[in-house]
């Protein structure tokens, strides 16, 4: 039983350090909209200060599928971040990025991800995840004359005309690490 227990203890502390959130953004935030095809700001509150030797490294554009974010498919690192001390950059989007409001921001350093929370990139390329809000009810009636005469209700779903934008970089923080977690517990369990 004992052995159980410091095994899970080591591996709390384990994912807790393998998945730490190194860097805090202040640009982008959930409210940010960047244009494709112009630069755009990265800041950031803290440095990297558990980091040895380099501390430059690239920051990544990604976008969310499904219940990850995930690299955007064909798209080089839009610049690099120097995380020896906080600040900010200058990045550059790309014009074919389309338009949407789940993409947010990677940087790597050694074997710490932050990501920023998902913000909205404005673009001529229409984009397939515009929206996240509920789509609203309308209703339209049409009559029809044949034998008898009938009453139709035709019901469509629009959704609403701005766009709305929600932050899941802290879900995507804690899914990783409470996954870790349970894998660890479990292992521990067979031990």
């Amino acid at each position: 039983m004992v052995k159980s227990v410091i095994a899970f203890v080591a591996a709390i502390a384990m994912a807790s350090s393998v998945s730490a959130q190194t860097l805090f953004y202040s640009q982008p935030i959930a409210a940010t909209q960047w244009t494709a095809g112009k630069p755009a700001t990265v800041s950031w509150t803290n440095t990297c200060s558990d980091v040895v030797g380099n501390t430059t490294f690239p920051i990544s554009l990604n976008q969310q599928s499904g219940l990850y974010q995930v690299e955007v498919p064909g798209v080089n690192p839009i610049g690099y971040l120097n995380c020896a001390k906080a600040g900010s950059t200058t990045v550059n989007i790309p014009a074919t990025i389309p338009q949407g409001n789940t993409y947010s921001i990677l940087v790597v350093d050694g074997g710490n991800q932050s990501y920023s929370a998902m913000f909205t990139i404005l673009s001529t390329v229409p984009g397939v995840n515009t929206t996240t809000a509920l789509p609203t009810p309308t209703s339209t009636t049409a009559t029809s004359t044949a034998a008898t005469t009938s009453l139709t209700t035709v019901t469509t779903t629009t959704g609403p005309a701005t766009p709305t934008s929600t932050s899941h970089a802290g879900a995507l923080k804690a899914g990783s690490t409470a996954a870790l977690v349970v894998l660890a517990a479990v292992a521990s369990m067979m031990l």
